[in-house]
């Protein structure tokens, strides 16, 4: 990284303090302006969750484990010495 030479003059020096405190004031201001979407994008969120789930009025779903069905009989049936 090449360092920048040093200025010369009073007039010189106050541009180049400009030219940072101008970058780091546009960093911060992104910092911010995400923050600030981030922190509307969760509430936004927030109110659509807000109202219950349609699934939740059904009733439980039925249990998907495991089942003895006929096949699965026969299968046994067969592994039997």
């Amino acid at each position: 990284m090449k360092s920048a030479p040093l200025p010369t003059s009073q007039v010189e020096a106050s541009e180049s303090t400009g030219l940072r405190t101008g970058r780091r004031a546009l960093v911060v201001g992104a910092g911010v302006a995400a923050g600030a979407a981030l922190a509307a994008a969760a509430l936004h969120r927030k109110g659509e969750t807000a109202s219950p789930p349609v699934a939740a009025e059904t009733g439980p779903a039925p249990a998907q484990g495991y089942r003895l069905t006929d096949h699965v009989r026969r299968y046994y049936e067969t592994t039997r010495t």
